[in-house]
């Protein structure tokens, strides 16, 4: 194992094979003074990275629903920083949507597993080395390194609830909660915590969220699918491309986690909101707002999109077979 150089602050990236995570890991590459560590899923996204064949981005092939992998990312890093790791960017999640009634158990199970307890392994796995940077800025040669800091992607689902993302919700959620706690108990270790909170953006997840949500149709009943009506499945996939004609450019969450990463003096804020100006004025809304109201809208757009079930009760289709 090569040791890293201890002129460069060590960051260890999850989830860096597409989207957010290769393009940050390519930015802090190009401005230098980082030696980064990028957990791929596949050997192949890791193997793209050691073609670069430079010293400061070292690809590890980590499953973050795997405790082997990650313990070995552990040892790893233990071995080549002994300097301790600066910043750990906890990026790696997937999308597994679909309405309730459509989305299986396992369904919600895997979501869970990469989306919220993917950030608990890779955490709990870091937090020595972590520690360690932390307490290496209180010697002599070490006044001049900015603080340690833990930043997570999550989502502005973790702050409101739209239908059809009710698994995607639920982990963003239980990601938010984990980490607001943490950003008290690991204060004392002078260790910042902080989340990065994106709208829509255009990255791979979005771009197949209408070819998940077809397939969860498609692998419901036939009972089910009655319900909901045959032009069901069209208004949400027209509803689904029109947020990704909507999303912004995926550079604004690299930007911002960039910036967060390279954040020099002062405490770090504990949410980074990314999206269009009105974003914010619209997730405090539906933080104040009585429920009813909210849901009065939801409904509304939920309608004119034609993602509303046009026979719940399916009396439309006995009254056919009444007539009939």
């Amino acid at each position: 194992m090569t040791l890293t150089n201890s002129a460069n602050l060590v960051v260890v990236i999850t989830g860096c094979d597409t989207g957010f995570g290769s393009e940050i890991v390519q930015e802090l590459y190009n401005r230098g003074g980082y030696t980064v560590y990028a957990t791929c899923l596949t050997e192949k996204s890791v193997e793209a990275y050691k073609a670069k064949q430079s010293s400061r981005i070292r690809a590890v092939q980590v499953d973050v629903t795997n405790q082997n992998d990650v313990n070995r990312l552990r040892a790893q890093i233990e071995a080549e920083c002994p300097q301790g790791v600066y910043c750990v960017l906890n990026n790696a999640g997937i999308y597994a949507g679909g309405f309730f009634d459509f989305a299986s158990e396992d369904s919600f199970q895997k979501i869970m597993d990469v989306n919220y307890m993917g950030i608990i392994r890779i955490t709990k796995a870091m937090l020595p080395s972590l520690r360690t940077f932390a307490k290496s800025r209180h010697s002599p040669q070490g006044k001049h390194l900015p603080r340690a800091r833990l930043l997570s992607i999550t989502s502005v689902a973790g702050r409101s609830n739209p239908p059809a993302h009710g698994g995607y919700n639920a982990s963003k959620h239980a990601a938010e909660s984990i980490l607001d706690t943490l950003r008290v108990e690991l204060s004392p270790w002078e260790i910042d915590v902080s989340m990065l909170e994106p709208f829509y953006a255009k990255t791979p997840l979005v771009a197949s969220a209408h070819t998940v949500l077809e397939r969860v149709w498609k692998e419901s009943s036939l009972e089910t699918q009655k319900m909901y009506g045959p032009n069901f499945i069209q208004g949400v996939r027209n509803h689904s491309q029109q947020l990704y004609d909507r999303s912004m450019p995926s550079k604004w969450v690299v930007d911002a986690a960039v910036n967060a990463i390279r954040k020099q003096n002062g405490a770090a804020k504990a949410r980074y909101l990314v999206g269009f100006w009105w974003v914010g004025t619209l997730i405090r809304l539906q933080e104040t707002l009585p429920s009813w109201i909210v849901d009065f809208f939801t409904k509304r757009i939920m309608k004119r999109t034609g993602a509303w079930p046009s026979d719940p009760f399916l009396i439309k289709d006995a009254q056919r077979r009444t007539i009939a």
